[in-house]
This record gives C-alpha cells, sequence and structure tokens, in this order.
C-alpha cells in the first residue's frame, strides 16, 4: 500500500511529530511505500526531496502589516500548499492519507485537494484543536470546555483564550468559525484516530459521528530502552520531562517539592526541556535540590529518565495521551501524574504509579513523601509499568490495527 503521511513539521517538536516519524518507520518496515509531506523549516531532519513541501508560515517574524495578513489569509485557505500537494498525489497515487497536525501551516485546502482525488483521509487527533482554538481546554489559568459545551466558538473571545490577546483569540475564532461551520472538515475525514478514550469522547460530545472515530492509543518500540540502564547515583531523584509552559503544572511541582525538605532532605528535583515559563520557574526557587538541565534527547534524555526513582507528569490541563509516560513505562519508571484527561487511562494508581488531585499541591506533596517510604515498591510499579505498556501499546499491536483501518476505507 501507498500511504502518505502528513504533518506540518519535519522535525521532534512534539508528540504528534514523534508518532509521525515513528509510524512512518513503522510502515515502511512492514513492507508499504511512505511518502512525507511536510513544511520547509530550518530545524527539518535531512531528507532527499523536500522541494515539494509547502513554505512554513513563520508568524514570529517583524513584518509589515500586508505581510502578516497575507499570511493569516494562509491559514484559512493555503493555495500554495493546496498546488504542492496536487502535484505529489499526480506523481505518487497514493492509496490512503494519514492527517497529523495540519493547522496553521497547511490550512483545510489539503483536505478538499485529497477529496479531489478520491483519496480516503485519516486523522489522528493528537490534541484538541477541533473544539478548543487553543489546542488544550485550558484558559486563563483553568480548565474549560466552553466552546465544547456550547458547540461554538464564542468563548475563545470573550475569554481572549489565545495568548490573552483579542487580536490573536479573533483569528483563532474566525479560523474555527470557518473550518468547523462554514466548511465542515469533519464530515470530509473518512476516519478519526483517537490516542485516548477522553478524546473520543470529547470527539463525540462535540458531534462527530462516534462510528467515524476510532480509539487507537500511540505505541513505542519493545527495544526503546534497548542500551539504557539505571546507573550508580549518588541522590535519589524525581524527574520531570517536558515543555516548560503553564498548562503543564511544573510550577505547581516546584512549591510542593520545595515543602519537602524535613521529609526528603536527600531527594533532588531534575527538570529536563524548555519553553516560555522557564526564567520564570528558574527563579521560583534557588535551592540546591532543584536542577534545571535543559534541553535532552536521544540516549541522553533515555539515561536520565533510567536513573530517576519517579517521573512526575502535574499537568494542569488534561493530557490526551502524552509519550513522557509510554517512554517511562518503557524504561521501567513509574510515573506521579494529575487526575486528569488521558492520564487516568495510562496510569493505574499504586501499580503503574500515583494519581494526584489535579492541580492540588497538598496532594503532589503527600505523594512525593510517600516515595520516599516505599522505594522497594516503586521499583515492582516500574517493572509492572513496563508489562504494561509493552502489552497494551506495542508497534505490532498498533500496525495490526491501523492496517485494517487503511485497508477498510481504501476498499469503500
Amino acid at each position: 500500500m501507498k500511504i502518505l503521511q502528513i504533518n506540518k513539521f519535519f522535525f521532534l517538536k512534539g508528540g504528534s511529530e514523534r508518532y509521525f516519524f515513528d509510524l512512518s518507520e513503522l510502515l515502511t518496515n512492514k513492507g508499504h511505500q511512505v511518502i512525507v509531506w511536510s513544511t520547509k523549516h530550518p530545524q527539518n531532519f535531512s531528507f532527499p526531496s523536500q522541494e515539494l513541501f509547502a513554505n512554513y508560515n513563520d508568524f514570529s517574524e517583524k513584518e509589515s502589516l500586508f505581510k502578516k495578513l497575507f499570511k493569516a489569509k494562509r491559514i484559512f485557505w493555503n493555495k500554495e500548499a493546496a498546488k504542492k500537494l496536487e502535484k505529489i498525489i499526480k506523481i505518487e497515487k497514493p492509496d490512503v492519507a494519514h492527517l497529523h497536525n495540519i493547522s496553521t501551516h497547511f490550512s483545510p485546502s489539503i483536505i478538499f485537494v485529497l477529496k479531489k482525488y478520491n483519496i480516503p483521509i485519516v486523522m489522528t487527533l493528537h490534541d484538541y484543536k477541533l473544539f478548543c482554538p487553543n489546542y488544550k481546554f485550558f484558559s486563563n489559568g483553568e480548565v474549560c470546555y466552553d466552546c465544547l459545551k456550547n458547540k461554538n466558538y464564542n468563548s475563545c473571545l470573550s475569554k481572549k483564550c489565545i495568548k490573552n490577546s483579542l487580536i490573536q483569540s479573533l483569528g483563532g475564532y474566525l479560523e474555527a468559525r470557518f473550518q468547523n461551520d462554514f466548511l465542515k472538515i469533519t464530515d470530509k475525514i473518512d476516519v478519526f484516530l483517537s490516542p485516548s478514550l477522553f478524546m473520543k469522547r470529547k470527539a463525540i460530545e462535540w458531534g462527530i459521528d462516534k462510528e467515524k472515530i476510532v480509539h487507537l492509543p500511540n505505541f513505542v518500540e519493545k527495544d526503546f530502552g534497548k542500551g539504557v540502564a539505571a546507573s550508580d547515583k549518588k541522590l535519589p531523584y524525581f524527574l520531570y520531562f517536558g515543555r516548560l509552559s503553564h498548562e503543564k503544572g511544573v510550577k505547581l511541582l516546584i512549591e510542593s517539592f520545595s515543602e519537602t525538605k524535613e521529609q526528603l532532605p536527600d531527594w533532588q528535583l531534575k527538570i529536563v526541556g524548555n519553553g516560555p515559563e522557564r526564567n520564570k520557574l528558574e527563579n521560583l526557587d534557588k535551592e540546591e535540590r532543584i536542577e534545571f538541565l535543559g534541553e535532552k534527547k536521544g540516549k541522553e534524555l533515555k539515561q536520565i529518565i533510567a536513573n530517576a526513582n519517579l517521573i512526575v507528569i502535574p499537568s494542569l490541563w488534561p493530557e490526551n495521551f502524552p509519550y513522557s509516560v509510554l517512554e517511562s513505562f518503557a524504561l521501567s519508571k513509574p510515573v506521579i501524574a494529575a487526575k486528569n484527561g488521558g492520564l487516568t487511562e495510562l496510569i493505574k494508581d499504586r501499580q503503574t504509579g500515583l494519581l494526584f488531585k489535579p492541580g492540588n499541591k497538598d496532594d503532589l506533596k503527600e505523594k512525593l513523601i510517600w516515595s520516599n517510604d516505599y522505594k522497594k515498591e516503586l521499583i515492582q510499579m516500574g517493572k509492572m509499568a513496563r508489562k504494561e505498556v509493552l502489552d497494551k501499546c506495542n508497534s505490532e499491536e498498533h500496525y495490526s490495527k491501523l492496517i485494517k483501518i487503511y485497508e477498510r476505507i481504501e476498499n469503500n
């Protein structure tokens, strides 16, 4: 089968890119011909044929009002991207198209090109963009489902949900109304893949036909931790790794950990990652037990995870199906996480990790202290977590389910 994989970034920016690359490799190894299509970006991985990639819209550049308006127009309908995709379709003649993150840089124009050539479309719901213009179900420091409940996007304007800016929120509001109310793009997708049951419930609540949504968790390779093992370390430590932004709850973690000096004098907190909140977080507490390591990748990151006693995911927003849990489990590390979103599907409390009340500093603190008294239990939880993730989120099972979906919509 010839499969067209489409994602707006061709470098590891987040979980959707990780899945995009891992899936492309998996399908190629299974004997399928995979065509990848993305945007031209300075951070792109090396790839022999990027001339037909769409141009990247960099909205961070300081430009004239005319250029900004021209770029904004592309968010609604990107003619350049549509033309390039049409060329690829004529050359490659794919059997199926699999969409990942396409908003802002591709626009719905590419969906209409795919429909023009009768190419079946699968779309993975990596985030909440279809139901929430700021992607996150999180606004003004708290979880928000207003747009979902009201079946409109009015709250995006009234709450200034996008970067607390009325102008940017207006843009997000108009984009959402145009794509969903006018173009009705959800009707054009043949199958939606939902990594979490939480996401599936929200999609159905929005109004997407439940027959079009398939729950298909992300996967991790069985040899993910190959060549990586826990090594001797001076002190035990908790680890957070991921984006340093407000909704991730890292401030809550730092504040909770800082109150454990008496109970956990020998423990450290290591924080890996980068993001808009980094400077603010580093200035929160100067105590020596907290260490910011910056961005880490590949084997170096795996080693840091493997050496940790417990991984902490203190998210304030409802996560979908984060790779940080899969990767931690694959390296036999239990996870303590906020009890919200898809995290409750991944983590079995007191079996593969610990769950705490979202946003509750005292409950998180209590769980951190518990870890010191039950270090042996943490090791057992880590072993169970690895077994659980390799049993339920392995590449073979993922491929088996996905290829049946591809074949079904191709035949129909």
